[in-house]
């Protein structure tokens, strides 16, 4: 079976002590739970909890799999945005737009 890691942080569950499961695949361990928290009381976070300079090469190694997952979910969740959307009749036109895409482009990734 594959480790889970924090969709945020890139750690494993091996890494923290708790690791929730979202929509799609994520995940947010305890640590970036945290973080979340400050922010929302409006409090800066002490630091950047995912600094790959500051990881040694393995752990980057072993992050490299859960990154590959979120990313798979995230596209995931797109594509399906964009089906609702086309369900509904909106213009590749429109979703296009804030993709940053030309619609020829929106029309050619998710069709």
């Amino acid at each position: 079976m594959a480790l889970l890691t924090c969709s945020f942080c890139a750690k494993s569950e091996r890494e923290i002590q708790k690791l929730a499961a979202g929509p799609g695949g994520l995940h947010i361990c305890n640590e970036c739970v945290a973080v979340c928290q400050l922010v929302m009381h409006g409090e800066p976070p002490a630091s950047d909890p995912f600094d790959p300079h500051a990881w040694p090469t393995e752990r980057l190694l072993g992050a490299l799999a859960g990154l590959e997952a979120t990313l798979e979910a995230y596209r995931r969740h797109i594509a399906n945005a964009v089906d609702a959307l086309r369900q509904r009749n909106v213009s590749w036109a429109q979703i296009a737009e804030p993709l940053g895409v030309s619609r020829q482009a929106a029309w050619e990734r998710f069709s």
